[in-house]
């Protein structure tokens, strides 16, 4: 059986998933792939792109013809589903870290480290920014749970749940920012009064 090489985040992944939920066409998948994995900024033309290279795979299937090629309509094989779940219970270890500032920080010049500063501080912004937002969404769940005073389906649960975990990652990855940005900071203050001594 073919299979993906790791568990990482790939729009083919994310569209064999999306298709597996319910079959769809390349435009809407399109469209859940945005609603869905928003903060992923996945290209426009991912839905379109792997739900072909999938079907050439074999994981899934033309089930209705379009009147046009983005509203051909696709369901998952039995061998994509094998996939899918085989990605979904893969684990990486060690955790494989592609992070862009990390490789910013790599090749970074003094002329760069303002401009660097710059931009760590926009992505804090905007990390708050979410945490909050992801934050007000959790509470709202929360707080619809409790109305209901009866046990919530699974998938709504489980949505809960992703959207506390969301909101941890934006707080963390603004917690981190945060740190980073100070550092930096505090190195360009160093080198500025070790310029003007």
């Amino acid at each position: 059986m073919p299979a993906f090489s790791s568990g990482k985040l790939t729009p083919q992944m994310m569209v064999l998933g999306l298709v597996i939920q319910q079959q769809d066409t390349a435009s809407g998948v399109a469209r859940r792939l945005d609603d869905q994995f928003a903060s992923a900024r996945f290209p426009k033309s991912s839905a379109y792109n792997n739900m072909r290279g999938l079907a050439g795979k074999g994981y899934l299937r033309l089930v209705e013809k379009g009147v046009e090629p983005s509203l051909d309509r696709y369901e998952a094989t039995s061998e994509g589903i094998e996939v899918f779940r085989g990605w979904l219970r893969h684990t990486e270890l060690p955790p494989v870290v592609c992070d862009a500032l990390q490789c910013k920080l790599e090749f970074l010049e003094r002329e760069d480290l303002v401009a660097l500063i710059r931009i760590v501080r926009e992505e804090e912004r905007a990390y708050t920014a979410a945490f909050a937002a992801a934050q007000l969404e959790v509470k709202a769940e929360q707080r619809l749970r409790r109305a209901r005073g009866k046990p919530v389906d699974f998938n709504t649960r489980l949505r809960g749940i992703q959207k506390q975990d969301e909101a941890k990652l934006w707080g963390l990855m603004a917690k981190r920012l945060q740190c980073l940005g100070d550092e930096l900071e505090e190195f360009l203050d160093e080198i500025s009064a070790a310029g003007a001594g």
